[in-house]
């Protein structure tokens, strides 16, 4: 029996979208978009992957105006779109770091160009200051805006002016269908979640984490960074590795407004992502410290025997199984894009207190926060305060995310 699947829905539901967010959108340009919609969201020069960022609306002057230190660079005017494969394929190759290219549709002009906000790392980026803009979400019955942009190989995410989402998945395995935005939020607020600080210089190195990531997400191929308890001693389990003498502290750089310099703080989140992109584990802290990189573990194949993937992957359910005391959560990210954080709700570690008599036991686990998102936005538990579930390979399956490869 020879049988072909296509994935109709999903260009009907991407068509319909279009005609929801979008009024009166050119044919000829949606034809052209759909059939390159595969190509952009695994789109390469020379052997580099390139997550573009694509922004189609009918007044780029607004959104220019309402993003702060907006520049635009407009390349290419057309009457129509009979171009705009060639138009994608000579900027597609330059749209990297913050550009973005915007496609501005006129009655009689379709113009390309790129677009980006130049500001600080500790301030939110482009995409983020488009998405929460309120000016622009105000304007929304006299303009259109849709943003396009590949979450990972199998993954298309539109986003719309007015705040609707459309995520068109590729994937045949559901688990692999965790939000990048999501899964990072959550990350980040668990970095930070032993810093003592201002509201807004906590949010300004939430920013500056997100930043990071985000480019990480974009430009590293694989990685694995694990949070520690701040007060941390490794006791063997990540002794392959190298630990900086003094903790990189990303807070100093915040908190010394006088000695505040932006190009020591871009120099040092290049480091960070350096270390990242470098091969084993980056540990940081619960206090946003940098403390360890190319550290390599040795995972148990019984503990971890029936995860499908990689041996970057092997190692974060590995890390996730010791429930060592101290370790707060483990952030995965494959080579194609798949992406999960998993926070683990173990003791912390507490100094002791010689002169105390009084002998302070540690709080309960809280089974109810045990958990993670799922691809329909329901909690679903976890594996990580089970260990036994971890030598029982059906077990593990019905309680773990494990994602194999199709």
């Amino acid at each position: 029996m020879n049988e072909m699947i296509f994935f109709d829905n999903a260009k009907e539901s991407v068509k319909s979208f279009f005609e929801t967010e979008f009024e009166n959108f050119p044919p000829l340009l949606m034809s052209h978009f759909l059939n390159k919609f595969n190509d952009i969201m695994n789109y390469s020069e020379e052997g580099m992957k390139i997550k573009p960022k694509i922004i189609f609306t009918d007044n780029i002057e607004a959104i220019n105006r309402a993003i702060p230190k907006s520049n635009l660079l407009t390349l290419f005017e057309d009457a129509d779109a009979t171009m705009f494969n060639s138009r994608l394929k000579s900027i597609l190759a330059i749209a990297r770091n913050d550009w973005c290219l915007y496609i501005d549709i006129k009655e009689n002009k379709i113009s390309y160009g790129l677009v980006m906000s130049f500001r600080s790392i500790k301030d939110k980026n482009f995409l983020q200051t488009l998405q929460e803009n309120t000016s622009l979400k105000d304007r929304a019955s006299k303009m259109h805006c849709i943003l396009v942009r590949p979450l990972n190989f199998y993954t298309m995410l539109l986003h719309s002016i007015n705040g609707n989402d459309l995520t068109v998945n590729f994937s045949l395995d559901k688990s692999k269908a965790n939000v990048f935005s999501t899964e990072i939020r959550e990350f980040v607020d668990v970095t930070f979640s032993k810093l003592r600080t201002t509201q807004r210089k906590l949010q300004d190195m939430k920013n500056m984490y997100l930043n990071i990531f985000t480019n990480v997400m974009n430009d590293v191929n694989g990685a694995i960074c694990v949070i520690v308890d701040k007060d941390y001693k490794d006791t063997g389990l990540f002794e392959d590795g190298i630990w900086l003498k003094e903790p990189i502290s990303f807070s100093k750089l915040f908190t010394q407004t006088k000695s505040y310099s932006e190009a020591k703080l871009q120099s040092f989140a290049d480091l960070f992502v350096n270390m990242l992109n470098f091969d084993g584990i980056t540990i940081i802290d619960n206090q946003g410290r940098l403390r360890a990189y190319n550290v390599f573990v040795e995972p148990n194949s019984k503990k971890v025997g029936f995860i499908v993937g990689g041996a970057r992957k092997r190692a974060a359910y590995f890390i996730l199984s010791t429930k060592r005391k101290g370790i707060v959560g483990v952030y995965f990210q494959s080579h194609e894009g798949e992406v999960f954080f998993q926070e683990l709700k173990t003791r912390e570690l507490k100094k002791k207190k010689p002169a105390t008599p009084k002998i302070v036991s540690s709080p309960l686990i809280d089974q109810s926060e045990m958990a993670t998102k799922s691809v329909d936005g329901k909690k679903s538990e976890q594996y990580e305060n089970n260990p036994e579930m971890l030598t029982d390979v059906s077990n593990a399956e019905n309680n773990a995310q494990v994602n194999p490869k199709v």
